[in-house]
């Protein structure tokens, strides 16, 4: 298997270990074995348990980064990316559900792990400061209010999706329900930030 499959491999073995045994289940042997290889190759790819986590933190941002281009005649509006966020969760939730859970897993002991909570720092820094900007973008568009404090609606968008995330893959929601409370909260954002306040 080449170098970069294996990477893959072993981050995705480990992902499902995170998400079915939480994180204490997580053991460099038990990797090694369910891949069928020996801990020195497992050592080889990730020199540490820190460095493997890393390596699943770092997939977890790649799917949570993925968003459709804009169309090649015109650019999106702050408004369309607003919608995009939460469309691109509904098809997480309903295609990969156990990031959720190693999501949740990973920031319970980011709280514990000063190495850890630097990684998910990073990647919260970075989620933050994207929808600062699709929020700024839409005030400038003139699609949502001016008085917006920007970086509270950042973290307050961050806590919704977070929060749905979590209710939604421990709550035991049906994907109806989910897909239903996901579009809500989108709706009722969107309302929120373009409607003039009195």
């Amino acid at each position: 298997m080449a170098a970069n499959d294996r990477r893959k491999q072993l981050v995705s073995i480990a992902m499902d270990l995170i998400a079915a045994k939480g994180f204490e289940g997580l053991r460099f042997q038990e990797v090694a074995k369910l891949a069928g290889i020996n801990n020195a190759t497992l050592f080889y790819h990730f020199s540490s348990k820190e460095e493997l986590i890393q390596g699943v933190m770092e997939h977890l941002g790649e799917e949570f980064r993925k968003t459709p281009p804009p169309p090649r005649d015109k650019a999106r509006t702050a408004i369309e990316d607003l919608q995009l966020e939460f469309e691109g969760i509904r098809k997480l939730l309903r295609e990969q559900p156990k990031l959720f859970l190693v999501v949740t897993e990973i920031s319970l002991r980011a709280l514990r792990d000063p190495i850890i909570e630097k990684v998910v720092r990073t990647l919260d820094d970075h989620w933050r400061r994207h929808l600062k900007e699709v929020i700024s973008r839409g005030i400038q568009e003139g699609a949502f209010r001016s008085d917006i404090e920007v970086g509270c609606v950042a973290v307050g968008l961050m806590a919704q999706i977070k929060g749905i995330g979590f209710h939604a893959t421990t709550g035991k929601l049906k994907q109806r329900e989910i897909e239903k409370s996901l579009a809500e909260i989108g709706r009722q954002v969107e309302y929120w930030l373009s409607r003039e306040t009195e």
